[in-house]
């Protein structure tokens, strides 16, 4: 009742006397019946409805804060059967979900576990086919394997026919070595200072 209270006044819920005052003081100013006096029926109708919902709001948080302030219990009986029946409700509600999800995982863990027995089994089968196909009978041991040499690496191949790339690089490399070779060339040292 009290939570309806502090959403009536559109506030969080609060001990403090002066925001509950704040808050009804600045709904009465919006809904205040004298405000809508020359409007239409239906228009002072609602005014006037929300004017006694923030009024009873107001009323119920006063009351209860005065009763809190003075050390009596702000919960009736009807009050507190009516919570603790919504708490209960909310627990068996929780312990349901609980125990789907309890449930669930376990049957999750049985496929994951069927699934891992299955997967050994397949490695078995392939392991014994491939001891089959090797001419190893099960319960024999699988003979070693020889050694293999350690790979050498190739040689590319070297070219014996003169391609466009190989003889342009040969016409470069000749150029080069005249062009090193003249006095007074780019590629000489005299050039370099």
């Amino acid at each position: 009742m009290q939570s309806q209270a502090f959403e009536t006044l559109g506030i969080e819920p609060t001990v403090d006397g002066r925001a509950i005052r704040a808050a009804f003081v600045r709904i009465a100013r919006i809904y205040h019946p004298d405000r809508f006096a020359d409007q239409p029926e239906d228009v002072r109708l609602e005014a006037e409805r929300r004017m006694k919902e923030a009024s009873a709001a107001y009323e119920l948080l006063r009351a209860s804060n005065e009763a809190i302030t003075s050390g009596q219990s702000v919960f009736n009986d009807k009050d507190l059967q009516e919570r603790t029946r919504a708490y209960r409700k909310a627990m068996e509600e929780r312990q349901r979900e609980e125990e789907k999800n309890r449930a669930r995982w376990a049957r999750w863990e049985a496929i994951e576990k069927a699934a891992r027995a299955k997967a050994e089994q397949e490695s078995e089968l392939a392991r014994v086919a491939m001891m089959e196909v090797e001419g190893v009978k099960p319960g024999e041991a699988r003979p070693a394997k020889p050694a293999t040499p350690p790979r050498v690496r190739a040689e590319p191949p070297k070219l014996t026919a003169k391609t466009p790339s190989s003889a342009l690089k040969t016409r470069i490399d000749a150029a080069r070595r005249t062009e090193k070779t003249q006095p007074g060339s780019r590629g000489g040292k005299e050039s370099a200072l």
